[in-house]
């Protein structure tokens, strides 16, 4: 299934639990096909937004040593699931794998550490409503990381467009007021007609209204993703320097601690909107 299709579908039928649980049910052994580049322009980063400073790099580096387990290891984990040692060590195993899904969805406004938070969410929950007629366990637990950050990143465009069809209604509010006042005090204006300035709002107002997570850019390029990437371990079989990434990506010399520099420094910034209307 192509990963915008998974997602429609999560945003409209599948906001509940159960339904998600329902879904995965009827659809065994699901696996997700990406576009090879995201095609959403890259965030212009604004003046407000701050620096959570040191702790992103941090927790990559503290995770980027934990080993996933062996086809060996994981069986024996499904076999004691039930046990608290074996769902610990299931959920530690999948932290990179929470790191590197973030990077989906790390749009403008969104702190990664908090897409973190709400993959690790997803983890617990899919260790709590697998089955083995669910398939492969690891693949299972990708979809509910996945589902937990849309419905996450989701929300907060939502409440974003929310607060700005507010704000648009209620400047429409006053000018409506504000011509009946003028009418009444038999003022003269050459200003616009309030009939073509409720227009220019309404059209506003539409304008947010199409608006979804898919038309809020992405906080870093795809290049910057991938160095972070390389770098960390998240993707691939080992960790790679700077000076393998520039080879492995054509970059010339000393262009990949730049951009990695620059890549780590959006990754840790938080703060900001989503939506710039």
């Amino acid at each position: 299934m192509k990963a915008r299709v998974f997602e429609k579908e999560i945003l409209e039928n599948c906001v509940d639990d159960k339904e998600f649980v329902k879904f995965l049910k009827e659809n065994p052994n699901l696996k997700l096909k990406f576009e090879s580049v995201d095609i959403r322009k890259e965030e212009k980063i604004e003046e407000n937004s701050y620096v959570i400073e040191g702790i992103v790099g941090e927790y990559l580096e503290e995770i980027s040593s934990i080993q996933p387990l062996s086809k060996e290891e994981l069986k024996a984990v499904l076999e004691t699931l039930d046990e608290e040692e074996s769902t610990h060590r299931l959920i530690e195993s999948n932290l990179r794998e929470v790191a590197n899904i973030a990077f989906d969805y790390l749009i403008a406004g969104v702190d990664y550490l908090d897409l973190i938070q709400e993959g690790n969410i997803g983890i617990i929950k899919a260790l709590e409503e697998y089955r083995s007629s669910n398939g492969e366990i690891l693949e299972y637990i990708k979809l509910w990381i996945r589902r937990e950050m849309l419905l996450f990143v989701d929300e907060k465009v939502e409440n974003e467009k929310h607060m700005y069809k507010g704000y648009f209604s209620k400047r429409k509010e006053e000018l409506i007021e504000h011509e009946i006042v003028s009418e009444l005090e038999e003022e003269d204006s050459e200003e616009i007609p309030l009939e073509e300035k409720s227009e220019i709002i309404e059209e506003k107002i539409n304008e947010v209204e199409k608006l979804d997570y898919n038309s809020v850019p992405k906080k870093m390029s795809y290049l910057e993703e991938e160095i972070l990437k390389r770098y960390y371990g998240l993707i691939g079989d080992k960790r790679e320097s700077l000076f393998e990434i520039e080879n492995a990506l054509d970059l010339k010399r000393g262009e990949g601690e730049r951009l990695f520099e620059e890549a780590l420094t959006k990754i840790s910034l938080g703060g900001g909107r989503s939506l710039k209307i």
